[in-house]
């Protein structure tokens, strides 16, 4: 058999030939002083999303995310004129945070003197407001941060001077736009404090590469064949900062009894969206390839939406420090119509739980690797294309050279 010339071998060094093939350096997930330019340049100059719509669904409905990358403390809320919003969770008397968790109010009063603001972030009260000096309760109301929402997910910018945010995504947007995320609900959801840089995490799930060694017990069969024993992706698309790619799937899958069983009762279920020829939901497998599982879209700095043809996940990577990092994961499927499809769903939350977790028991001993010394570069393939996509936007919006 002959091999594979170099072009097959290597699809996207010629489609994307400014990313380059040389080595890439480690210095940018071990040094704090580059951490603290990230926080900068990155991090405080962008869109980032907080969440989705129906995570506040009803007016007076707030939930508060602390970011530790803004050093900020944010309340998402849905005013009593049904608009979501966003503000610094900061009162504007001396400084106090407002609020913590979720739930539904009327206003928000702070605990420390009783300064009282309403849904929409104007000041309504203040005790003992005659002894102040011409305040004015209409200019003092909370701190807004630019909000936007785009297919139901709500980003935020501490930037002012930031584009809109459609413009931000871009051909990103427009290719998961269509994607119906409306029609699924929150089935799962985990978190973890890890210690890892937040780049090192993100490279762990943009890549198949890994998936014939850390998942061999679980989910390899799923997408290597013996002529692609690899799982290559099957194409990937770069959208300025931002990146997707597609992920194979074995036609000739053979499932365990458990999800043969699984199967029986539904058909939204992780190893059964890859069949050949099934039909495919808008927002997901741009290139049409017959065999495929499911898409890896990075909206970047550090948020995934992952989708298949019913039902989708998402992951937010919140950096804390150089060598830490706050995880998040949810899971989105369809409701389940009867007891079958509950029994189904909770088999395949199961499943994904267990694969993280094989994923997750990469990334602190790759940090610590990185940070010994003993390496100063890493040696990337091209089939790891968005991993250095990732470097090269990185240290390009760092060192002032983004140009996107």
């Amino acid at each position: 058999m002959n091999k594979p010339d170099f072009d097959t071998l290597h699809p996207y060094v010629r489609q994307y030939s400014d990313l380059g093939t040389g080595p890439v350096p480690v210095a940018p997930v071990v040094s704090p002083e580059y951490f603290e330019r990230e926080r900068e340049t990155i991090f405080r100059k962008i869109w980032l999303n907080l969440g989705r719509v129906e995570d506040i669904p009803n007016p007076g409905d707030y939930v508060v995310r602390d970011i530790a990358i803004l050093k900020a403390s944010i309340i998402l809320v849905r005013g009593d004129d049904g608009q979501v919003r966003a503000f610094h969770n900061v009162c504007r008397h001396r400084g106090n945070q407002l609020v913590q968790g979720s739930g539904n109010a009327r206003g928000f009063a702070c605990g420390f003197h009783g300064w009282t603001y309403d849904t929409q972030g104007q000041c309504v009260f203040v005790p003992d407001e005659e002894v102040f000096f011409n305040l004015d309760r209409g200019q003092v109301g909370l701190s807004p941060v630019r909000c936007e929402t785009f297919a139901g997910f709500v980003f935020v910018t501490v930037n002012p001077a930031a584009p809109p945010l459609a413009q931000y995504l871009g051909g990103f947007g427009e290719q998961i736009g269509d994607f119906p995320f409306h029609t699924m609900r929150r089935m799962h959801t985990l978190k973890a404090d890890v210690n890892c840089n937040w780049k090192v995490f993100i490279d762990a799930f943009q890549e198949s590469y890994h998936g014939r060694f850390v998942h061999r017990l679980t989910a390899a069969a799923a997408g290597c064949v013996e002529d692609d024993p690899y799982a290559h992706l099957t194409s990937v698309r770069l959208y300025g900062p931002h990146r997707s790619a597609s992920v194979p799937f074995n036609p000739g899958y053979q499932p365990t009894p458990a999800e043969a069983l699984s199967f029986k009762y539904a058909q939204s279920l992780w190893l059964h969206e890859g069949n050949s020829g099934a039909q495919r939901t808008p927002g997901t497998n741009p290139a049409g390839h017959p065999n495929w599982l499911f898409d890896i879209n990075v909206c970047f700095p550090n948020f995934f939406v992952d989708v298949s043809n019913s039902w989708f996940f998402t992951y937010h990577f919140w950096p804390v420090a150089v060598d830490r990092t706050h995880w998040e994961y949810n899971f989105y499927m369809l409701p389940p119509a009867n007891a079958g499809e509950r029994i189904s769903r909770e088999y395949s939350k199961l499943y994904l739980r267990d694969l993280l977790r094989e994923d997750l028991s990469t990334v602190e001993t790759t940090q610590a690797g990185l940070a010994s010394g003993a390496i100063e570069h890493m040696i990337l393939s091209d089939q790891e294309v968005a991993v250095r996509h990732q470097y090269k936007v990185v240290d390009d919006m760092v060192n002032g050279r983004w140009r996107g």
